[in-house]
Protein backbone atom coordinates (compact mmCIF):
# COMPACT_ATOMS: atom_id res chain seq x y z
CA UNK A 1 0.00 0.00 0.00
CA UNK A 2 2.38 2.56 1.33
CA UNK A 3 4.55 1.28 -1.79
CA UNK A 4 1.83 1.98 -4.18
CA UNK A 5 1.69 5.84 -3.09
CA UNK A 6 5.47 6.37 -3.56
CA UNK A 7 5.18 4.89 -6.98
CA UNK A 8 2.39 6.86 -7.78
CA UNK A 9 3.82 9.92 -5.98
CA UNK A 10 6.61 9.54 -8.56
CA UNK A 11 5.12 8.80 -11.46
CA UNK A 12 2.90 11.93 -11.41
CA UNK A 13 5.85 14.19 -10.71
CA UNK A 14 7.39 12.29 -13.84
CA UNK A 15 4.34 12.65 -15.82
CA UNK A 16 3.59 16.49 -14.50
CA UNK A 17 7.43 17.69 -15.98
CA UNK A 18 5.76 20.48 -18.25
CA UNK A 19 2.73 21.23 -15.69
CA UNK A 20 3.29 24.24 -13.80
CA UNK A 21 0.11 25.71 -13.03
CA UNK A 22 -1.22 22.77 -11.27
CA UNK A 23 -1.02 21.71 -7.28
CA UNK A 24 1.07 19.26 -5.45
CA UNK A 25 0.53 18.44 -1.59
CA UNK A 26 3.04 18.77 0.69
CA UNK A 27 3.57 14.53 0.97
CA UNK A 28 3.72 14.24 -3.14
CA UNK A 29 6.49 17.13 -2.87
CA UNK A 30 8.52 15.99 -0.46
CA UNK A 31 8.37 11.91 -1.77
CA UNK A 32 9.08 13.42 -5.15
CA UNK A 33 12.26 15.58 -4.06
CA UNK A 34 13.51 12.62 -2.07
CA UNK A 35 13.01 10.37 -5.24
CA UNK A 36 15.11 13.46 -7.22
CA UNK A 37 17.60 14.12 -4.57
CA UNK A 38 18.80 10.20 -4.67
CA UNK A 39 18.38 9.37 -8.44
CA UNK A 40 20.74 13.23 -8.72
CA UNK A 41 23.07 11.31 -6.91
CA UNK A 42 22.74 8.22 -8.21
CA UNK A 43 23.40 9.86 -11.72
CA UNK A 44 26.70 11.51 -10.49
CA UNK A 45 28.06 8.62 -9.42
CA UNK A 46 27.41 6.10 -12.46
CA UNK A 47 27.39 8.89 -15.38
CA UNK A 48 29.26 11.92 -14.16
CA UNK A 49 32.04 9.86 -12.13
CA UNK A 50 32.87 7.45 -15.39
CA UNK A 51 32.93 10.08 -17.77
CA UNK A 52 34.50 12.85 -16.27
CA UNK A 53 31.66 14.94 -18.00
CA UNK A 54 28.11 15.45 -17.82
CA UNK A 55 25.89 14.38 -19.89
CA UNK A 56 22.72 16.93 -20.57
CA UNK A 57 19.79 14.54 -21.71
CA UNK A 58 19.67 13.11 -18.16
CA UNK A 59 20.32 16.35 -16.06
CA UNK A 60 17.80 17.97 -17.91
CA UNK A 61 15.66 14.98 -16.39
CA UNK A 62 16.64 15.98 -13.49
CA UNK A 63 16.13 19.76 -13.56
CA UNK A 64 12.72 20.08 -15.42
CA UNK A 65 10.42 17.43 -13.03
CA UNK A 66 11.56 19.57 -9.98
CA UNK A 67 11.08 22.66 -11.00
CA UNK A 68 7.66 22.08 -12.06
CA UNK A 69 6.80 20.09 -8.98
CA UNK A 70 8.13 22.97 -6.74
CA UNK A 71 6.19 25.48 -9.04
CA UNK A 72 2.85 23.46 -8.34
CA UNK A 73 3.53 23.22 -4.76
CA UNK A 74 4.13 27.38 -5.04
CA UNK A 75 0.39 27.19 -6.16
CA UNK A 76 -0.74 24.73 -3.38
CA UNK A 77 0.95 26.69 -0.11
CA UNK A 78 -0.34 30.02 -1.36
CA UNK A 79 3.22 31.77 -1.90
CA UNK A 80 3.17 34.02 -4.75
CA UNK A 81 4.39 33.52 -8.33
CA UNK A 82 7.56 35.64 -7.89
CA UNK A 83 8.73 32.82 -5.58
CA UNK A 84 9.38 30.98 -8.58
CA UNK A 85 12.65 32.91 -9.29
CA UNK A 86 14.25 31.94 -6.04
CA UNK A 87 13.25 28.24 -6.64
CA UNK A 88 15.14 28.60 -9.92
CA UNK A 89 18.69 29.80 -7.98
CA UNK A 90 18.25 28.21 -4.90
CA UNK A 91 15.88 24.84 -5.17
CA UNK A 92 17.17 23.24 -2.58
CA UNK A 93 17.14 26.05 0.03
CA UNK A 94 13.52 26.76 -0.73
CA UNK A 95 12.70 23.16 0.37
CA UNK A 96 12.01 23.52 3.85
CA UNK A 97 9.57 26.51 2.95
CA UNK A 98 7.78 24.96 0.07
CA UNK A 99 7.73 21.70 2.39
CA UNK A 100 6.98 21.95 5.61
CA UNK A 101 3.48 24.76 5.22
CA UNK A 102 -0.29 23.09 4.62
CA UNK A 103 -2.08 23.79 1.48
CA UNK A 104 -4.62 26.83 1.25
CA UNK A 105 -7.72 25.42 1.78
CA UNK A 106 -10.59 26.86 -0.93
CA UNK A 107 -13.14 28.95 0.00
Amino acid sequence: MALTFLLTSIKNGLIKTFDYSGKDSRLDYIIFMIFQIIWFCCYLNVFASSTNEIAWIPLLLFVFPSLACGSRRINDAGYSRGVFILLIVAPYLLFPFLAFPASVKKE
